[in-house]
């Protein structure tokens, strides 16, 4: 009886140890710029369930749209305003401005 009582109270002890390693971290917010016709910066990394918020800073429309079928896409944004999306999935996703091809970006979503 008493071996069980120790070997249960040493269980519990190893379970909340365990669980109080384990933080939960808020998502984050993160910018990305549009400007001089380039996605700054153009590799970012972050983690599912973070906010990604484009700021389109340049003289001309942009897009931030993923080159992944039935990905995200912002459609036009114009100088001066911009556009957020929450990423959920995992993995690398490029994407790139409709308008202007040249203009890539990458996140890295762990």
């Amino acid at each position: 009886m008493r071996r069980t009582a120790f070997v249960i109270a040493l269980t519990l002890i190893a379970f909340s140890v365990l669980a109080a390693g384990t933080t939960h971290r808020k998502p984050k917010t993160h910018t990305v710029v549009m400007e001089a016709m380039v996605f700054r910066p153009a590799a970012l990394t972050i983690r599912s369930g973070d906010t990604v918020v484009w700021v389109n800073k340049d003289i001309v429309e942009h897009t931030a749209t993923s080159a992944t079928a039935g990905g995200f896409d912002s459609k036009m944004i114009r100088p001066g305003q911009s556009w957020k999306h929450t990423i959920r999935s995992r993995g690398d996703v490029a994407y790139v401005c409709t308008y202007h091809p040249l203009m890539k970006g990458t996140l890295q979503v762990k």
